[in-house]
């Protein structure tokens, strides 16, 4: 099985030391670091597979194939991948470094302004200023 960044639903740009990924849909965002960090970097690349990964990661522990794998589930169930069948991408891959188990942080405090409609959510002040719950919309009035 072979997974892919899900490059319609998302953005991502990577900063100093991390990557933030942005899902539209769900106005979640992610920080991957490390490791998680050199994954993404290489799905950008091509297409791989939890073996490949693990592979060409140096001094991988017998357990990093599961932590690959839980890792991938996680960017699946957040839609930040998806799964391809069948893909005509080498197996291997350039080395990944050092192993280091691959974790990413998922934030969804500003999932209202992400989500937001900003000419019909934003409150008398203005953007970045959402409505509250107890607020009707100004378009709406």
């Amino acid at each position: 099985m072979y997974f892919a960044i899900n490059s319609p639903a998302l953005s991502h740009n990577a900063f100093d030391d991390e990557t933030i990924v942005i899902h539209f849909a769900t106005g979640n965002y992610f920080s991957l670091r490390e490791m998680a960090e050199t994954i993404w970097q290489r799905l950008e690349q091509q297409p791989l597979t939890v073996s490949a990964i693990v592979d060409a990661s140096e001094g991988a522990p017998p357990e990093a194939a599961a932590e690959v794998e839980s890792f991938l589930k996680q960017l699946l169930q957040n839609d930040l991948v998806c799964e391809l069948q069948d893909h005509a991408s080498p197996e291997s891959v350039e080395s990944l470094g050092a192993w280091r188990t691959p974790t990413m942080e998922v934030f969804d405090d500003m999932k209202n302004m992400l989500l937001g409609d900003v000419i019909h959510d934003t409150d008398k002040a203005g953007w970045p200023q959402m409505v509250q719950d107890d607020q009707t919309a100004p378009g709406t009035r």
